[in-house]
């Protein structure tokens, strides 16, 4: 896990594929922001990372909240895993433990494993174990 930060009474980890995904898509962000500084703020990247980092707000704020469940999406051995939804297909994976008062940022799917609209199954296909 990498560094833990303190966000109220929670402390928030992030594992180093959820730090790997935000350092790309904030490098990109930066290169555009190079290239088209004066619109880069309207690119899918910018407001991806935006969201990204409203979420992580949120789930900081309180993460037992019953938006962030997936019930038995993954089944109930799963149920200790947790989402927030943000731009209609993206979907940040997260538990935490009240009585340790810990969250780990796990995972955010990016455009290649977005969620299809009208889709019910849910995008997760890197969580399952490969053959």
């Amino acid at each position: 896990m990498n560094g833990m930060r303190a966000v109220g009474p929670w402390k928030v980890y992030q594992h180093p594929c959820f730090v790997a995904q935000v350092k790309a898509l904030r490098d990109e962000v930066a290169a555009l922001k190079h290239h088209y500084p004066d619109d880069y703020r309207n690119k899918a990247a910018t407001r991806l990372l935006a969201a990204i980092n409203k979420a992580r707000k949120d789930i900081s704020a309180d993460p037992t909240q019953a938006k962030f469940r997936l019930g038995d999406t993954l089944g109930a051995g799963y149920r200790h895993w947790f989402r927030a939804k943000f731009l209609g297909q993206y979907r940040l994976f997260f538990r935490y433990s009240l009585r340790e008062r810990i969250i780990i940022l796990a995972w955010v799917n990016d455009s290649q494993t977005k969620r299809a609209y009208g889709n019910k199954q849910v995008s997760l296909s890197l969580c399952e174990p490969q053959p």
